[in-house]
């Protein structure tokens, strides 16, 4: 996997899954209570994908957490939000997540604390 400041390709997917399982729930909000269940659904499950993908721009050193919740996402979109949306959504929140998780931060980055080491108040 390439290195680099920021995990750009994840983000992109995880904002297109979003956008996409979105898109046909939003397309006439005034269908949306007609829609039931599995509109709002997609609907909160675009909005927690577009929230992923802003905590992996970011918050890039802790892009493991935004990648299992994108593809934890994904895979529930399946049977909760109209088939993941029509396949595409659900695919591009599981790719986007792995790119998420297989993301390392490169040599110019801040490093992080180690374990059990903080700011102190």
């Amino acid at each position: 996997m390439r290195k680099g400041r920021r995990p750009v390709a994840a983000c992109v997917c995880v904002t297109a899954a979003g956008a996409e399982l979105g898109y046909f729930p939003l397309a006439d909000p005034g269908l949306l209570p007609m829609q039931g269940v599995g509109g709002a659904t997609a609907v909160l499950f675009a909005l927690a994908l577009v929230g992923c993908a802003v905590h992996l721009w970011v918050s890039p050193a802790r892009a493991a957490y935004s990648g299992g919740a994108a593809i934890a996402l994904g895979v529930l979109s399946y049977p909760c939000a109209n088939l993941g949306g029509f396949l595409l959504g659900m695919l591009l929140a599981l790719t986007g997540g792995a790119l998420a998780l297989a993301w390392q931060p490169g040599p110019g980055a801040a490093p992080e604390c180690a374990p059990g080491e903080g700011q102190r108040r």
